[in-house]
Parts: C-alpha cells; sequence; structure tokens
C-alpha cells in the first residue's frame, strides 16, 4: 500500500487562527490529534466561504488556503476553480494522497472533480443538515466515487431513506477528556447550547422552566448562543414570566461553553434534528447529564435520558431535578478513537 502522506480537507469553513475557537470545533480538536499523534502526515485546508477574506495562512502549522466564497452564489463558480486549481498544484508537487470532504455539498462535488482527476482517493464526512431532502447534491453526485461517513447511527438511516445508499462507516467525533474537579458545587440547573434558530427548538425549553418553576422557585437556566430566534426567544421568556430564572448569554468562546458546563447539572437539549450533536459529548465530557429526543448520537443511560414528546421531556427533566446527579466525566468518544478510525480509512495504518 502507498504511504500516505498527504490529505487535503475541503471545508465550507475553517478558523481564521489559532484563537477562533467556535469555527467547527470537532475538525479542529480532529486535526490537532491526528497531528501529534502521526507526524508524517501533513494537511492542506481549503475554505470554500470563511474566512471571508482571501488568503494563504498557517494555523498550527496547517497550510490553509481561504477562498473567500462568503456564502455568494455569484462567486462560486470563482470559489471551486480556485479549489481545482490548488490540487492541481498538490499533485504536481506530488502532495496529493487523500482529498476528504466536509458536509455532502459542493466540497464533497468538488471532492468527486478531483479524486477523479487526479487518482485519489475522496472521503466525504456528512455533517448534519446536509443529509436531508432539501440537499439536492444529495441526488447529483455519484457515491461509488467516494467513502460515505455517518457520524451517528440516525443520520446513517436518514442517508439510507433518502438515497437508497449506504454509508460506508460511521465514525463519531470525539472530544479530547477534560480535566477538573467534577465534585465542584453546580450553582446553574439547565443550560441549553446551540444556535437560535427554529430547529433547535429552544422555544421548549423556555416553555419546560415555565413550567418547573413553581416546582423549583430557585431553578436557574442559562442558554448560549444567537440567531434568528433570538428576539422571539426574549419575547417568550418575558410573556412566560421566567426572565428571574432563566438568562441568554449569547455567542461564547469553546472556553468559557466547557466553563458553564462545568458548573451546570442538566443539558436541556429540545432539537428537532441533528445529525450528530457534538454537545452531547461535551456535555458528557465536563460532567452533566442530559435530557434531548433521539436526535443525532443520542443514547439512553444512566447520564441521558431520550424524551418521546414534549410532556415525557417534561417529566424527565422534572424527575432530574429531584434526583441527586452524578457529575462524573463520561467520555464516550474519545478522541484517541476517532483519530485511529480515520487513520485506517486514510490509509495511513492497516
Amino acid at each position: 500500500m502507498k504511504e500516505i502522506k498527504h490529505i487535503l480537507i475541503l471545508t465550507p469553513g475553517f478558523p481564521r487562527d489559532e484563537n477562533d475557537s467556535v469555527c467547527i470545533p470537532p475538525l479542529q480538536d480532529f486535526l490537532l490529534h491526528f497531528r501529534s499523534r502521526f507526524r508524517n502526515v501533513e494537511f492542506t485546508v481549503v475554505a470554500f466561504q470563511y474566512p471571508f477574506d482571501k488568503s494563504l495562512y498557517k494555523w498550527n502549522d496547517i497550510s490553509v488556503f481561504s477562498l473567500k466564497g462568503r456564502n455568494l452564489k455569484r462567486d462560486k463558480i470563482f470559489v471551486w476553480d480556485g479549489a481545482l486549481t490548488i490540487a492541481k498544484y498538490l499533485a504536481e508537487k506530488k502532495k496529493l494522497d487523500v482529498v476528504h470532504s466536509l458536509w455532502f455539498g459542493e466540497c464533497a462535488f468538488i471532492g468527486n472533480r478531483i479524486a477523479s482527476k487526479f487518482n485519489v482517493k475522496h472521503i466525504c464526512t456528512l455533517m448534519g443538515q446536509d443529509v436531508s431532502a432539501k440537499n439536492f447534491y444529495l441526488r447529483l453526485l455519484n457515491k461509488n466515487k467516494m467513502t460515505v461517513i455517518a457520524l451517528s447511527h440516525n443520520q446513517k438511516v436518514l442517508f439510507n431513506k433518502l438515497t437508497n445508499y449506504e454509508v460506508d462507516t460511521e465514525i463519531f467525533w470525539g472530544v479530547p477528556s477534560q480535566e477538573y474537579n467534577y465534585d465542584a458545587h453546580r450553582d446553574i440547573d439547565l443550560l441549553g447550547v446551540g444556535s437560535l434558530i427554529p430547529l433547535k427548538n429552544f422555544g421548549l425549553m423556555i416553555k419546560i422552566v415555565a413550567q418547573l418553576k413553581n416546582h423549583f422557585p430557585e431553578l436557574k437556566c442559562k442558554l448560549i448562543g444567537s440567531g434568528s430566534e433570538s428576539e422571539r426567544l426574549l419575547k417568550l421568556c418575558s410573556k412566560m414570566k421566567i426572565e428571574r430564572h432563566f438568562e441568554f448569554l449569547g455567542n461564547q468562546s469553546r472556553e468559557n461553553v466547557f466553563g458553564y458546563m462545568r458548573r451546570s447539572r442538566i443539558l436541556l437539549h429540545p432539537s428537532l434534528f441533528e445529525g450528530s450533536a457534538m454537545v452531547f459529548a461535551e456535555a458528557l465530557a465536563n460532567g452533566m447529564n442530559i435530557v434531548s429526543f433521539n436526535v443525532g448520537y443520542a443514547r439512553e443511560t444512566h447520564k441521558w435520558k431520550i424524551a418521546n414528546d414534549e410532556n415525557d421531556m417534561l417529566d424527565r427533566v422534572r424527575d432530574l431535578l429531584s434526583s441527586n446527579l452524578n457529575h462524573q466525566p463520561v467520555n464516550l468518544f474519545p478522541i484517541e478513537s476517532t483519530v485511529e478510525d480515520y487513520a485506517k480509512i486514510y490509509g495511513v495504518i492497516n
């Protein structure tokens, strides 16, 4: 087998610098740990849409080409041409062994083009809302020309339902183990983390808090995130008269998110759909308990309760709030396992 030395990552976005912790955190963790484990493997990253300037820069000694797509349709053809030009340059330098695209969209489309033109392996990782009936790329792209990786069983089942194709394997995005005092006092009862968009369904969290406040008069809840639903959720919070119990924190750095998780008892995640939801793994690694619907890689455990409907979610939250909860961290998806699994897919190890 040819020794794999160089992997081209195609992604819609990438951190603009090493302090940009909120741009695709699982990819950041993965690249840093992969490079630490396999020092002979080199990555080049092509970011199609973000950062919003066209540049070549280094991120933790990894070369990143930003193509400044800015999510503008009129610039799409120039972005695609730029990615193909970079792949050609790497191939001519004999530095193109695998192309790995994120999201089953334009990056996968260009990944197939590169793989066919330069006779290299193409791997595509499904990321979330790309597995949707609205995504025409699911019908457009030749799935036999790529290795398709799902992040969860639920995502795998949905991909098969929409395409009649099976994914090649499931690999969860792993999280690094967290070091902290998990016996420390937790002063936040419920924490929500995510984009404030209709799909995340945080209005349900507010309604649940409104129903719980009389049973738990000292209830403290916080919500991290921003989005199109921000104003509506603020008004709903006021209408439900729960301002004393509920605080909107806006966007936070990843370090701050973990800090809030270590102060919180329960992650309440009412989202209606997730490809995987890294927030689950991060919450467990930071000692939290979880209540969610059966989305992403949800799994019922003593620390994770899966609700069937809105009333069931209310009941499960109430039960946990009344319990003496265990806040010992659980890492269901160690980053080391993710790295090893991708190393096998890349061909770095057998």
